[in-house]
């Protein structure tokens, strides 16, 4: 695909305002980044990560986008994972790793794609187009399993952890100056010699192409909803909240760190 001509250029470009969007807006401008917070208003076309439409199908219309979005997926049956509930993801906070004593990951290649696996059908999951550990800490949460975490803050989550995640990212991002711009929803990425090179959205004034100088961080498009916030471990504690990934993954999702040793890392 040839380069449209850009409307805007900047360091990330977040085709939602979800939690994962809102936590890289605010730990992209802490590193002096240009983000780009796109606010659709109808669902995304291309469905969960552009993989599959509710029908079980996968939606071609852009058939470069499909086939990128396919590829990172080859091993994983799609069809047969299922959504998750709203509940934040909470999981005990393990033991940095120095990187000079970081081990080598034992079978990282199936961890990858069971990890890729609980991301994608999580309401708080997300792909980033670029394999990155942004200012990330190398963490330890048992079994060797490593995770790559980047730490945004901490959040009094009181017994609605959701609303309250979502009240304080709102308010960390509107004290950076970060605000969503209004299109109808995002249409396609724009690659560079099979390098993702940025996305363009639809609006009501046509196409906007926004060039991503980093990455295209893509979420499910929709907001987590208060169901089932209460139930969630973390009710009651000081949480810290995080961008978990694994190293070589473009996978991840939005976490609550917690001490609470009964926290279940697989929710």
């Amino acid at each position: 695909m040839n380069d449209p001509e850009w409307d805007d250029e900047v360091d990330v470009v977040c085709t939602d305002t979800g939690l994962a969007a809102m936590a890289t807006a605010i730990s992209a401008t802490e590193e002096d980044g240009e983000v780009f917070l796109a606010d659709p208003s109808r669902a995304p076309r291309h469905g969960w990560f552009g993989l599959v439409r509710p029908d079980g199908e996968v939606d071609r219309e852009d058939d470069e986008t499909a086939a990128y979005l396919a590829e990172l997926t080859a091993d994983l049956d799609l069809t047969s994972l299922s959504r998750q509930d709203a509940a934040l993801p909470v999981r005990r906070a393990g033991a940095v790793v120095p990187v000079r004593r970081r081990p080598i990951p034992a079978f990282e290649g199936r961890r990858l794609r069971d990890w890729a696996a609980r991301c994608i059908p999580s309401p708080t999951g997300y792909l980033y187009t670029q394999v990155t550990d942004w200012t990330s800490t190398t963490m330890d949460c048992g079994d060797g399993e490593l995770f790559k975490v980047l730490d945004i803050g901490a959040v009094d989550v009181g017994d609605d952890p959701i609303g309250a995640v979502t009240d304080w990212l709102a308010g960390e991002a509107q004290d950076r100056g970060l605000h969503g711009v209004e299109v109808t929803r995002f249409e396609h990425l724009v690659f560079d010699e099979g390098v993702v090179a940025g996305a363009v959205f639809s609006t009501p004034d046509g196409p906007l192409a926004v060039r991503a100088r980093h990455g295209v961080l893509m979420g499910p498009g929709t907001a987590v909803t208060a169901e089932a916030s209460a139930d969630s471990a973390a009710a009651g504690h000081g949480v810290r909240v995080a961008l978990v990934g694994k190293e070589a993954s473009r996978f991840g999702r939005v976490e609550l760190l917690t001490a609470d040793a009964a926290s279940d890392p697989e929710a």
